[in-house]
């Protein structure tokens, strides 16, 4: 495979075991790769990029008597080793995500290269799980519909286990192929340390009944994801909000592409008057900026995708936000 700088690769193209792998500048660093959380125990080190000054009540066995006898000042050099974490990793299942559906695209004239958001959160979900599995964590792989909760669970053993449901995937279809591993067992909160929500937040218990993704009246706060935060109990919660790029353009409506409104007996294609005064990217902008802040408020990472997001673009936010 060409690296993701070489050629441009999108999220569309995003597989389980890319090279790059989560946290993977940490792990090169330590002598071991042992899951993606620090432990408190602090150990000597040699490695001059974990020197500092010695502080009150510092363990006497960390202090570099060598350096001490050089340059007659108390350093410090420690590092601290990694253990496994309890890693949970959510994607929504709505009906939502279904869109757009194939035969949308070729009523519309085969608008462009566009896949289902459905596919994208579960290539994200394959990814996340692969990734945590090869640097020693644990993790559990749940779908979740709307309001109902949880609905099934699946818990990989092995990156290989990974790459057996993508392939599965690749040959009956992305939502077939991952729910032909998952089971209906029941949900039980076991306090995860890292928590990863894919969701394109437009499934019924996300927002207040009524309420749309581009009314000012939006809730700020999506109810669902208050549940969700309080349920996994995660001390580390990721949030990536799916979108199509037909959703994040107005580029390629016209009056044959885009809908038809039937409010106030109208009955006119809305397409071009959309992209013409250009509302529609703005009121996506700023609903996509509520949840943004709804995810901080709760101390949760966000980023918002599509599947022509770079791959280069997403290792960076993961690299820069999460990893850090």
């Amino acid at each position: 495979m060409d690296s993701h700088i070489s050629r441009q690769y999108t999220l569309a193209e995003l597989e389980p075991g890319w090279p790059e792998d989560l946290r993977s500048k940490r792990t090169k660093s330590s002598p071991r790769t042992q899951g993606s959380m620090r432990m408190s125990l602090r150990k000597v080190s040699r490695t001059p990029e974990n020197s500092r000054a010695y502080s009150h009540g510092d363990p006497v066995n960390l202090i570099d008597w060598q350096a001490y006898a050089r340059t007659d000042e108390l350093v410090v050099r420690e590092h601290r080793d990694e253990a496994s974490a309890r890693v949970i990793i959510v994607f929504d299942s709505a009906p939502t995500l279904s869109w757009p559906l194939k035969e949308d695209l070729e009523f519309h004239g085969g608008i462009g290269s566009a896949i289902a958001k459905s596919e994208l959160a579960i290539r994200l979900a394959l990814y996340f799980a692969h990734a945590h599995l090869t640097i020693g964590d644990t993790v559990t792989v749940a779908s979740i519909e709307g309001a109902d909760g949880m609905q099934k669970l699946w818990s990989p053993k092995s990156p290989a286990d990974v790459q057996r449901v993508y392939e599965a995937c690749l040959r009956q279809g992305f939502t077939s192929g991952i729910n032909s591993f998952m089971s209906s067992n029941e949900f039980h909160r076991p306090g995860y340390d890292v928590a990863w929500i894919i969701t394109d937040f437009l499934s019924e218990g996300f927002y207040v009944t009524g309420s749309l993704p581009t009314s000012q009246e939006s809730s700020e706060n999506p109810i669902l994801l208050d549940s969700l935060f309080d349920e996994l109990g995660s001390k580390v919660a990721n949030v990536v909000h799916v979108f199509s790029w037909l959703e994040r353009s107005s580029e390629w409506m016209d009056g044959a592409t885009s809908y038809r409104d039937e409010s106030e007996e109208l009955k006119i294609y809305m397409g071009d008057q959309l992209k013409q005064a250009g509302t529609w990217v703005d009121q996506l902008s700023l609903w996509q900026k509520r949840v943004h802040a709804s995810v901080k408020s709760k101390g949760g990472h966000y980023l918002a995708v599509d599947d022509r997001t770079k791959v280069s673009d997403f290792f960076h936010w993961l690299g820069k936000e999460v990893m850090t």
